[in-house]
């Protein structure tokens, strides 16, 4: 793990962290380097290529220190990384972080930001394989970049989606974005709703899933929700160079409480196709393909929400037995 300075104070930080990954992690047989030098070594299997992902998560952009624990951190910032490895039908194999903190930060905040990542990473079979830590002027950054391997033939991309495929998600979505709406409004009241703040807080990556669909041929096109159904639906119809049309009364909606539904503000599909941070899988399948895709895979539901047609970048919505066009309407860092 290399660092921009030699204090005592940082070296003993990460001491501290590589003790933490090796009481946590197992030794791994793709990883001949790991820290403790300038860089690491990591050979994926024989037949395989490196896949290469990289998400940062910004303080008072991602998330806020007032309802996200150092472990919600920690396990955020990969989470999203290993969903993107599950987009291309990949496994896991190890990760570099970057975490830039104030001067003042307890030593604490930071052994339980990697306790976090740590979990997951036992969970998903990732190690770590290194990083740096350094001072910022006030806010914490946070940049995981993530290896992981795949065989060449069974890449999955967002290319290749064609005119007669059928589109599936998994889980359900809205989740992240109800949960968020009540941790920002009252955290005390959030955490009465575990399912709901849980899914923002530790989102579960679907590695499983995406691995199953690349080994089994099944997904044509392949892409994770990270900013939302109507949003990442457009990526991967201007990709694939087709369109889209979903029907509403398919999407997979959370189940909340009428309690639950009078203090958020906004119409419950509106979070399912707006929301975002729900990091579920949404991916296509050839009509020949259609019957092999499974009900429930790894305890997680697939749902069939619509279809792919021929009418390159447009997207629509089929409610109450009429189409209306589904904008992009989820999260964009740069939408004015």
């Amino acid at each position: 793990m290399t660092v921009g300075s030699s204090s005592q104070g940082e070296s003993r930080l990460i001491e501290r962290i590589h003790r933490l990954a090796r009481q946590v992690l197992p030794p791994s047989e793709n990883v001949s380097i790991s820290f403790g030098d300038d860089a690491a070594a990591v050979a994926p299997s024989s037949g395989h290529v490196l896949l290469i992902s990289t998400d940062a998560l910004v303080e008072g952009i991602h998330f806020d220190l007032d309802y996200f624990r150092p472990e919600d951190l920690g396990w955020k910032a990969l989470a999203v990384n290993l969903s993107d490895i599950a987009a291309m039908g990949g496994k896991p194999l190890g990760f570099t972080t970057s975490l830039a903190f104030p001067k003042e930060t307890p030593p604490k905040f930071l052994t339980r930001v990697y306790g976090g990542m740590l979990k997951l990473a036992e969970l998903s079979g990732a190690d770590l394989l290194g990083g740096d830590l350094c001072a910022s002027p006030g806010t914490v950054f946070l940049d995981v970049t993530i290896l992981g391997e795949v065989r060449p033939a069974q890449v999955c991309t967002r290319k290749a989606a064609r005119p007669g495929d059928s589109l599936f998600v998994t889980g359900e979505l809205g989740a992240s974005a109800i949960g968020l709406e009540l941790l920002r409004r009252s955290p005390g009241r959030a955490r009465h709703f575990p399912q709901l703040a849980g899914r923002h807080l530790r989102p579960t990556p679907r590695n499983r899933v995406g691995c199953w669909l690349s080994a089994s041929g099944c997904a044509s096109a392949l892409i994770d929700l990270s900013d939302g159904l109507s949003t990442d639906l457009h990526h991967l119809c201007q990709a694939s160079r087709v369109g889209a049309v979903i029907d509403s009364d398919r999407i997979p909606l959370p189940k909340i409480s009428p309690k639950v539904g009078s203090w958020v503000e906004r119409p419950l599909l509106d979070y399912g196709l707006n929301g975002g941070e729900d990091y579920e899988l949404l991916f296509t399948v050839p009509p020949g393909r259609r019957d092999q895709v499974p009900g429930r895979l790894d305890g997680v539901e697939i749902h069939e929400i619509g279809s792919i047609v021929d009418e390159p970048g447009a997207c629509w919505l089929r409610e109450q037995g009429r189409l209306r066009p589904l904008s992009p309407r989820g999260f964009d860092h740069f939408r004015r």
